[in-house]
């Protein structure tokens, strides 16, 4: 039975090992750096499994940006991407943030956030350190 938990304290080795399983680097030392803060984070377990992870990043005013939605590959299709991205939306709303923002890397994806009003903006992005 799937779980959901809001500021779960999931550790920095459950969301490496979610990062690999779809395909990014694990980032292990950023993530388990101390200066790390999130807003928000929503996750998804599966018993003790973590199967599904949404993180929000902002300043709890003006701008949250919703990074690292994520899904283990053998759960993609049964909906937890859409609940997570609902989940965090309507916390956001409720506490009243202006802007919410999303940043995808692969046009395929689109539809899959603008099904939640999302709409696509120019914006840049610049990686400042090697991917490991």
């Amino acid at each position: 039975m799937l779980e959901y938990k809001t500021n779960p304290g999931v550790s920095p080795e459950s969301i490496a090992a979610l990062r690999r399983s779809v395909g990014w680097g694990g980032m292990e030392a950023e993530l388990g750096n101390p200066a790390l803060r999130d807003y928000l984070q929503i996750a998804c377990y599966d018993g003790d499994e973590l199967v599904g992870f949404l993180d929000v990043v902002s300043n709890g005013v003006t701008d949250a940006y919703i990074q690292d939605v994520m899904v283990r590959p053998d759960y993609q299709g049964k909906g937890i991407g859409t609940e997570l991205m609902n989940r965090a939306i309507q916390r956001l709303k409720a506490g009243h943030i202006y802007m919410i923002s999303v940043i995808y890397g692969e046009e395929e994806l689109r539809p899959f956030y603008e099904k939640f009003g999302f709409y696509t903006m120019l914006c840049g992005q610049m990686e400042t350190r090697p991917e490991s």
